[in-house]
């Protein structure tokens, strides 16, 4: 995904960073509709 190491995303356990805890951008997620998707599912938006 662009990251250091291996990832996976999880989208059913999900939690909240302030954006002032975040030092840097150390990568991408190429697939962000999928992540979308996940999301809406999990989220009982679909």
């Amino acid at each position: 995904m662009g990251l250091l190491m291996d990832s996976v995303i999880v989208t059913d356990n999900l939690a909240t960073v302030q954006e002032r805890e975040i030092d840097k951008v150390i990568g991408q997620c190429p697939v962000m509709p999928q992540v979308a998707a996940a999301l809406k599912t999990t989220l009982g938006l679909d």
